[in-house]
């Protein structure tokens, strides 16, 4: 009978390769099984179509990639139900958390100093100083500056809209790069503001009744586009959309199918690549506190598809939204955005 072949060099290369990599396959499995992600969602909590949504379409994927465990406590907008949603997580066996919502970042504090061994990754909202803590931030003024520009070059009665949830300085970076954007395309266009709440009042984002007041309000009045960035309360303003049959732009997550031709686009925030990629760099032992950008040339925030109103969008505003993107990411188109210390 005769000897079997000698391997090839590239069958000994593929079987190296394979016995390289087996151990930290075993070990990224072993490590998602021990790993808890618990989701602390504050802003009326998942449902929204929206910001939370968006995060757990993240957390979700992560679950399915790598085995993790995924909890999800929502809040009330005080800091009592804060502190009991975030301890439910921590006896359910959470050691990371997502945070989503401003007002959970003092509840947030206090326990990252009591439990350092618990991860915490606050979306959105910059928190420096603790070596538990990774802060996504998103440029939420460079996306808003190309629905600025699509709105600024669609609307006819230059009369646009702004609804924010609550006066505060997240919300009013969205509102300056929009409004840069509509003054960027059409300069004769004036853009009426409006909040649904007043700074430190978060109820503002839950409240889908005052946006449709809102919004209703604005439309009678004359405005044609209205961008709505307030959570749950934006689905209020784009059911007034639809009633008055006028164009809306969607926030965080692509609602456009929430009034199919209505919704002009949506500013999506990409809260699930960032949730994962968070969640991927903690497996990875890749984990750095502190800021972590997104942004649109790392693809962390952008226009949605339009699938509903491409068509009805003229080709030459689909080359200057992509130019003004080009030049943004080029560093030749400078968005303001507001600044304040991080709490």
């Amino acid at each position: 009978m005769a000897p079997a072949p000698p391997p090839t060099h590239r069958a000994t290369r593929a079987w190296a390769l394979m016995l390289l990599a087996l151990p930290l396959l075993l070990w990224g499995t072993c490590r998602a099984e021990t790993l808890t992600v618990g989701f602390l969602a504050g802003g009326g909590g998942l449902g929204d179509q929206s910001y939370n949504d968006m995060t757990w379409v993240g957390l979700a994927k992560a679950r399915k990639q790598y085995g993790i465990r995924l909890t999800y406590a929502p809040t009330e907008e005080n800091d009592a139900s804060r502190r009991q949603a975030l301890e439910t997580l921590l006896t359910g066996g959470a050691t990371v958390v997502v945070c989503n919502g401003a007002g959970l970042i003092p509840v947030v504090k206090a326990v990252a100093t009591q439990r350092p061994e618990i991860t915490f990754i606050i979306n959105d909202h910059l928190v420096q100083g603790f070596a538990n803590i990774v802060s996504t931030t998103f440029a939420n003024h460079e996306g808003s500056f190309l629905a600025g520009v699509l709105a600024g070059a669609m609307t006819k009665t230059r009369r646009i809209g702004f609804i924010g949830g609550v006066r505060m300085c997240a919300i009013r970076s969205f509102h300056m790069g929009f409004t840069q954007g509509v003054r960027f395309a059409n300069p004769d266009a004036t853009v009426i503001t409006r909040f649904i709440a007043e700074k430190g009042d978060y109820s503002g984002f839950s409240n889908p009744d005052a946006g449709y007041a809102l919004a209703d309000t604005l439309y009678r009045e004359g405005t044609d586009i209205i961008y709505a960035v307030a959570g749950l309360s934006g689905n209020g303003v784009i059911q007034a959309a639809r009633a008055h049959s006028r164009y809306v732009i969607g926030v965080d997550a692509d609602q456009d199918h929430m009034a199919r031709g209505l919704v002009l686009t949506s500013m999506m925030k990409r809260l699930d690549r960032a949730s994962l990629m968070e969640v991927e760099k903690i497996l990875t032992h890749r984990f750095q506190p502190g800021e972590s950008p997104y942004n649109l040339e790392n693809g962390g925030v952008s226009l949605s598809p339009m699938r509903y109103t491409r068509e009805m969008i003229p080709e030459a505003i689909h080359r200057q939204l992509k130019l003004a993107e080009s030049d943004i990411i080029a560093g030749e188109l400078t968005v303001h955005r507001c600044e304040e210390a991080p709490p």
